[in-house]
């Protein structure tokens, strides 16, 4: 279940398995797959830690260590209206999306119950189905 606050949503992500991690057939997209069909699909520059960005002492990896993440639960999973995207996995990685940076979109849907979207730092939700109009 989603939790809208005022400048994020909590994508309610917890507990998710991570099953693949790939480029995506067609492009440079950086595409993470969870156990209950979520896709999170990025393209553009991905800053995947082990430990928090901003912690002193974090380790960069390159996203082609992003191969790590499979067999991962998800701890944390939060888009911001800012276009921000950030996952905290039990590897102790954490995968940041800076969506104002140019060139960068983002995306992370789970069929039938929400897809975010950020584009050019624009940063949008829509939640099918009575409760949710789009946000």
């Amino acid at each position: 279940m989603i939790q809208e606050l005022d400048d994020r949503w909590i994508l309610g992500l917890r507990g998710s398995r991570v099953v693949a991690v790939g480029r995506a057939q067609d492009g440079p997209e950086l595409v993470v797959t969870l156990a209950d069909g979520t896709g999170l699909a990025v393209s553009g520059p991905v800053l995947l830690t082990d430990g928090p960005c901003s912690a002193p002492g974090a380790v960069a990896l390159a996203v082609e260590e992003s191969d790590r993440l499979v067999g991962a639960t998800v701890l944390s999973a939060v888009a911001f209206r800012s276009g921000l995207l950030r996952f905290v996995f039990s590897t102790g990685h954490h995968l940041n999306v800076r969506g104002a940076e140019p060139g960068v979109t983002a995306r992370v849907r789970q069929p039938e119950v929400f897809s975010w979207r950020c584009r050019r730092g624009v940063a949008t939700m829509e939640v099918p189905g009575p409760e949710g109009a789009g946000h």
